[in-house]
């Protein structure tokens, strides 16, 4: 026998074993990765080699992925599809790509992947290889921080808003209480004019001591420090409501506004808490008073003896809401893009809110840009 063929075959062998040796251990390491693909594609993106981690993550089998034409571009998400391709065609450059995509399992959820992707030339031919490891977690992780970093932008760009208004409120109020209390000092005014300028100084007292009083009750409420609590008993709606406009009355005679009770005779009593009911109307008719210059306020009681609940509806007809506003009205320290001029501070909706939901109520407003609103509050027959 020839020395020189049995060596030569012995080398090739050896060749052989190599390489056995070298695909075991390749197929070996793209079995265990577990959150990963590992897989070899042609230039049409016909796979020759897919590891099988991809059934247990996306429920095709190997034989779909290798046999199927176009089946992995046509599993890519749609919206990802040309960004993708863009990234196969750049890595013929020569240089090593990679980009994040979408993908339809069997099941039809769409997860995140991570693709790198290495292409070469074998024999005239394109391969590309590459490795799919999944970040759904890291994705829904990412989305999470990036929506509580524009919710705390946003909450700062608000208080902000919020500061400078209530500095402005706060300066005009303590500016004409100091302007008011000069002229009394002068001595030379009419006792009938001192009566309506400690009137006024009165009213600005009033207003600065709610502004702090809200400020405070939204700090405590926002930070866990006040414990809303209810105080249930008997309660007459038409009759809070009677009291309430009468306390603000000189409020809206002064503006020249017309105000109209509109009461159910066939409402019952309620159990509720009559302190905050006293705090819910307020609020939301000083609010209609202080945004409406012209015009009427309605407040209207309206009985659903079926469900067993009444409501209270206050119309305006002042500046209305834009609709882009309805979703945020509720938040602290928000204010309508719908008001000119900074008026109040957008703690006060808040506040109601909070109030209506501790009672086992609801809120609810519609706009009427241009001729109004309407809030309407409906509450149980026991708010226990």
């Amino acid at each position: 026998m020839d020395k020189r063929k049995t060596s030569y075959s012995t080398r090739e062998q050896a060749a052989r074993a190599e390489v056995d040796i070298a695909q075991q251990r390749y197929r070996d390491l793209a079995e265990g990765i577990d959150h990963g693909i590992v897989w070899e594609a042609d230039e049409s993106f016909r796979f020759c080699m897919v590891s099988r981690r991809a059934e247990q993550m996306l429920g095709y089998s190997i034989e779909q992925w290798c046999q199927e034409p176009g089946f992995w571009i046509n599993h890519v998400y749609p919206d990802d599809r040309g960004r993708v391709l863009a990234v196969f065609k750049k890595a013929l450059t020569g240089e090593d790509q990679a980009c994040d995509h979408r993908f339809i399992t069997a099941d039809g959820r769409v997860v995140w992947f991570h693709t790198g992707v290495h292409a070469s030339r074998m024999e005239d031919q394109i391969v590309y290889r590459g490795l799919s490891v999944e970040i759904t977690y890291l994705k829904e992780v990412e989305e999470k921080l990036k929506q509580k970093t524009e919710e705390a932008e946003e909450a700062n760009r608000t208080k902000s808003h919020f500061l400078s208004i209530a500095s402005h409120e706060i300066r005009n109020g303590l500016n004409a209480i100091i302007g008011y209390a000069h002229l009394l000092a002068d001595g030379t005014m009419p006792q009938e004019k001192r009566a309506e300028m400690y009137k006024h100084i009165l009213r600005c007292a009033h207003d600065l001591n709610d502004l702090v009083n809200r400020i405070l009750d939204v700090e405590k409420i926002e930070t866990g420090r006040m414990q809303l609590q209810a105080n249930i008993s008997e309660v007459f709606l038409p009759e809070i409501l009677r009291q309430i406009l009468e306390d603000l009355r000189f409020i809206w005679i002064e503006k020249g506004l017309t105000v109209e009770f509109h009461d159910d005779l066939t409402a019952p009593s309620i159990r509720s808490d009559p302190g905050k009911l006293r705090q819910i109307f307020t609020n939301l008719i000083v609010n209609a008073i202080k945004f409406t210059e012209k015009g009427a306020i309605s407040v209207q009681i309206l009985h659903h003896s079926q469900a067993k609940e009444i409501s209270v509806q206050i119309q305006d007809t002042g500046i209305g809401i834009p609709e882009e506003d309805l979703p945020h009205l509720f938040k602290p320290f928000y204010q309508s893009g719908g008001v000119v001029a900074p008026v109040g501070t957008g703690l006060g909706l808040s506040i109601v809110k909070k109030l209506v939901d501790l009672l086992k109520g609801r809120i609810e407003v519609k706009r009427q840009q241009g001729t109004g609103s309407i809030f309407t509050v409906t509450l149980p027959y026991d708010a226990c």
